[in-house]
């Protein structure tokens, strides 16, 4: 009957919530306390942004969100899973707080900082990522507290997004087992960009 039917398709949501949030516990528990080891291998960092695309490619065309992506050129020492797991945690999240016809931008650029000496070449060391979305955008004093476990920048997000409020912390664990870091900034009513930097392949 379908009142049956509704029934055991919230039962089946509701099972499949409970796993997801169970694995994001388990990530960031493991992550954190240096029980995952990350095995880390020589990428080229365009290869991994394509990759990510890939796989959000079929969440954003159902949210007829246009994805956009400038990719970079360059060899990372790290984890290559965990690297796309960050990279589409972060599409996923822009999407879902996108309207119908937005974009999101993923760019990478190479960070370069000058040596001591005034005559030798600028010294590469990091890559920066960005994640840029044209959502609803991030109140000020939430900047810091969304990487935190199980925060969310309204209550209901968790309810309306389908989140457990755990992506952003493995976002910071991964990048934080890489040597990197990772914040955001945002204006409300017009969008976020979230950035994270690895070091490069020495």
């Amino acid at each position: 009957p379908q009142k049956s039917q509704r029934l055991l398709e919230i039962a089946v949501d509701s099972t499949e919530r409970l796993v997801r949030l169970i694995n994001d516990i388990l990530d960031v528990e493991r992550i954190e306390s240096g029980k995952v080891t990350m095995a880390k291998q020589t990428c080229n960092a365009g290869d991994l942004m394509a990759q990510a695309v890939d796989v959000m490619h079929a969440m954003a065309e159902k949210a007829k969100v246009n994805l956009s992506v400038s990719t970079v050129s360059a060899e990372l020492w790290v984890d290559p899973d965990r690297i796309i797991q960050t990279l589409t945690n972060l599409l996923s999240n822009a999407i879902k707080f996108s309207s119908p016809g937005a974009t999101v931008w993923l760019t990478a650029e190479i960070l370069e900082q000058s040596s001591n000496c005034a005559f030798s070449p600028p010294l590469k060391h990091q890559i920066l990522f960005q994640v840029k979305d044209q959502g609803r955008g991030i109140p000020a004093d939430k900047l810091e507290t969304i990487f935190e476990r199980f925060q969310q920048v309204d209550a209901s997000d968790s309810r309306n997004s389908e989140g457990t409020g755990l992506g952003l912390a493995i976002c910071r664990s991964i990048v934080q087992q890489h040597g990197g870091r990772i914040w955001v900034d945002s204006t409300l009513g017009e969008g976020s960009t979230f950035y994270f930097t690895l070091p490069l392949s020495r």
